[in-house]
């Protein structure tokens, strides 16, 4: 492949790709789904990608780092950090009762693969870790802003209010009920009052 021009859009296939990992999971996509959906020969995947395994790995890596994105973007909005946070899990919570809501990749895949495969192991790790990061430094503005007393443990919000996103990924997608989310919503923002 040295010194020849790839004969397809690598980000679009990678998108694609990513698409139909996230709606199926990594086990239930078959190869030659995988080619289709990317519109690519067998060989070009090799010679791009290396692997289906090496494609899933940046595929979940390309979502990844766009979701860390778009949360830092919603906590970094000009205002209270609390209502920052409030308005980012509202909306996370009402995601999660959509038809059809394919829940969180990262969560899907931390099911799925991480409790066998070091290496999704160790990426979805590194990118909950960035979320939590996130959520930490916006609590830490909160207390900052007198939003949250002086007591108040960033640390350990940020990683429940985590969790909690993770709960309305992985419960929307078996009883995407609203009163059910509802429920868990105003038990969760509670802690932030």
């Amino acid at each position: 492949m040295v010194g020849r021009k790839l004969e397809f859009d690598r980000e679009e296939a990678l998108e694609k790709a990513m698409d139909l990992f996230w709606s199926k999971g990594y086990n239930a996509t078959g190869l030659n789904d995988l080619l289709k959906h990317m519109g690519i020969q067998r060989q070009s995947l090799y010679n791009t990608f290396g692997s289906k395994h090496a494609l899933f790995l940046e595929a979940v890596q390309h979502y990844g780092q766009t979701v860390v994105c778009c949360i830092e973007q919603q906590l970094n909005k000009p205002g209270s950090p609390l209502e920052n946070i409030r308005n980012l899990i509202r909306g996370l919570a009402s995601e999660a009762i959509c038809p059809k809501y394919r829940g969180c990749m990262m969560a899907n895949t931390m099911m799925e693969l991480a409790p066998h495969d070091p290496a999704v192991a160790k990426m979805v790790q590194c990118l909950t870790w960035q979320v939590d990061k996130a959520l930490e430094r916006t609590l830490e503005r909160a207390v900052a802003a007198q939003e949250l007393p002086r007591e108040a443990n960033p640390r350990q919000l940020a990683r429940f209010l985590h969790h909690v996103i993770l709960g309305f990924n992985v419960r929307g997608k078996i009883h995407p009920s609203c009163s059910y989310l509802d429920d868990i919503l105003e038990v969760a923002l509670s802690v932030l009052e």
